[in-house]
């Protein structure tokens, strides 16, 4: 589902109709009122007391009219009041889902209608995960709590197509049903109708700036809309962004010179980390691109110059953070959810450390320096998943907040210490099983396979040198040879000796595929250095998933993937290795493209 933003209201921009069923409050300040129950968003906003005239809520005129659908209705806003609301947004957004948003739900049917469809999907999550995500060749059965949300979805997207063709879509009630629904499509697998729909609520985001300079809309809603709707669409678009490359960049501002130095609050500490992830994913991806399309290991001075703008942020961040948690100590003992997002936020900034200091360079292999980093990371994510818990030690199905998900995957993919390889993957193996818009499975999966695919690779190297070595005659006294000692096996010699075809193995449906099936360093004795067991070689760059129809990546044209011959709603992998020309001494990067088969 997919709302059009252009589609306002040309009576009234911000879609309120006049009304004589708003509060007294609003009443007797004669301003306009949003009735929204049991208190106003315009009271609650400015913590005014908010009271109505024995007013009639949605919850007491029920929208269906069969007792049993009537029912179980009720039942699935309780379970979300009682159960989802509080874990879907996590502890630091507990205010807009469980209470700015059942707020709305009393008078907008379309909120009461998403609000329930999210609870009965939260309820019975989807059981199948799916290797690619964005497939929707695949059909399943459902029960009655998925038919339910189905048919209760369906009827929140009518209700707000039917407002934004009578001109009458409210922009925050607009953006808070786009927060709804993107939920209810991650929660059914549909990533590219989530992303369609993040894009449109940018764009409504954007819309409401204009219309707040304009003086078009009020500043409560404008404060609205920014405190609260916007740092969602920021931290979602920053949980993305790495593997789906969301447009969270138009919310940003031009803040780089921006200096962190204080944090009052859990809240204000993830916000600022958040923005700084954004800004630091960004630079990484610039660096990649500017690499791939000017075919060089070095980069230009400005993208140095934003590395050191960003690197000194992190480090006013830690900064500031250590002096919060220093205070929140003294004052209170701190509570054990409190600790696990304390735990979250410092492996996020791990992962952010990580990749400014890396993210200048070309090399793989210059992850290994960072070792005690990536071993903090699975230390703290452990911590983090023990403490944010349900009361019963499960994890819940669906987080739609930052997560432990993004730094294990990073983990997974970047650290090729095998032990902690191994930790971050049964670490992702415990998170919930949807994570933004990304379900833990699928990256188990897909990381056990980069795992397996470098480890072998690293073992048939050393067994190529060793076939190298033992053909290569002895040196005599004559002149020496102008190759250096260290003999690089080509490519075409490491795929004979570990036997792997990408294509196939990246084709194996995912119920087959088990890592243990193949031989990997954990059968061997892992003493030697990572360098050793894994050199620069058999290492994966940069990893990015497309499909064709979808348009290309930069530097990807459609002649790198012709010769697989694949539909263009195929999925494919697109990453590079590096390659050592050891006459010249230099370094290859070699781009593959494989197509990845749905299970």
């Amino acid at each position: 589902m997919v709302i059009d933003p252009s589609a306002r209201s040309r009576r009234s921009p911000t879609g309120h109709l006049k009304s004589r069923h708003g509060c007294k409050t609003c009443k007797i300040r004669k301003v306009k009122c949003g009735e929204e129950k049991p208190h106003c968003i315009r009271c609650t906003s400015t913590g005014r007391k908010c009271e109505y005239d024995g007013s009639v809520s949605i919850l007491d005129n029920p929208l269906s009219l069969a007792p049993n659908t009537v029912w179980r209705e009720r039942r699935s806003f309780a379970y979300y009041f009682q159960h989802a609301a509080t874990l879907v947004g996590g502890e630091l957004d507990v205010d807009f889902w469980s209470t700015i948003v059942p707020q709305v739900c009393r008078s907008e049917p379309a909120v009461w209608d998403a609000i329930i469809a999210i609870s009965a999907l939260f309820e019975s999550p989807d059981p199948c995960p799916d290797l690619v995500p964005i497939s929707h060749e695949h059909s399943r059965a459902l029960n009655q709590n998925h038919r339910d949300a189905l048919y209760w979805y369906s009827r929140s997207v009518s209700a707000i197509r039917q407002r934004i063709e009578d001109g009458r879509l409210n922009i925050f009630v607009g953006l808070i049903t786009c927060i709804l629904f993107m939920c209810i499509e991650a929660l059914q697998g549909s990533v590219e109708d989530a992303i369609h729909l993040y894009s449109q609520g940018v764009r409504l985001i954007l819309d409401s700036r204009a219309q707040m300079v304009a003086g078009i809309l009020s500043f409560a809603e404008a404060s609205l809309i920014e405190d609260t709707i916007v740092p969602i669409f920021i931290r979602l678009g920053a949980i993305a962004l790495p593997v789906s490359g969301f447009p969270v960049h138009a919310l940003l501002g031009d803040t780089d010179h921006e200096l962190i130095q204080e944090l009052v609050s859990l809240k204000s500490a993830r916000e600022a980390l958040v923005l700084l992830g954004v800004k630091i994913t960004l630079l990484q991806h610039m660096c990649d691109e500017y690499r791939r399309t000017i075919h060089t290991s070095t980069v230009p001075q400005e993208l140095i110059n934003k590395q050191t703008i960003l690197s000194a942020g992190l480090r006013d961040w830690l900064s500031a953070y250590t002096k919060l948690m220093d205070s929140l100590r003294t004052k209170e003992v701190l509570t054990q959810r409190q600790m696990g997002i304390s735990a979250l936020l410092f492996t996020y900034h791990e992962v952010l450390f990580i990749i400014t200091e890396t993210c200048l360079s070309p090399s793989q292999i210059i992850t290994d320096s960072y070792i005690p980093n990536f071993r903090n990371i699975v230390e703290h994510t452990s911590i983090s998943l023990d403490a944010l818990a349900r009361s019963d030690g499960t994890q819940p199905p669906f987080t739609f907040e930052i997560n432990v998900g993004y730094p294990l995957w990073f983990t997974c993919l970047r650290c090729r210490d095998p032990k902690i390889r191994r930790t971050s993957l049964a670490l992702l193996r415990r998170a919930p099983q949807l994570q933004g818009l990304h379900k833990s499975h699928s990256a188990v999966s897909f990381g056990e396979r980069v795992m397996v695919l470098e480890e072998r690779y690293g073992m048939a190297m050393k067994a190529a040198q060793e076939a190298i070595a033992s053909t290569t005659p002895e040196p005599t006294n004559g002149p020496t040879n102008e190759i250096s000692e260290y003999q690089s096996p080509s490519r075409t010699m490491i795929n004979d000796v570990s036997k792997f075809d990408l294509g196939e193995f990246f084709a194996i449906p995912e119920s087959e595929f088990t890592a243990s099936q193949y031989p990997t360093l954990m059968d061997l004795d892992i003493s030697d250095p990572t360098a050793a067991l894994i050199p620069e070689e058999a290492r994966l760059g940069p990893i990015h998933m497309f499909r064709p129809r979808d348009g290309f990546p930069p530097g990807t044209s459609e002649e790198d993937i012709a010769k697989w011959n694949r539909r263009d709603d195929q999925v494919f992998l697109r990453f590079t290795w590096t390659e050592r020309d050891v006459v010249n001494d230099t370094w290859h990067i070699i781009h593959e493209y494989i197509p990845i088969a749905a299970p």
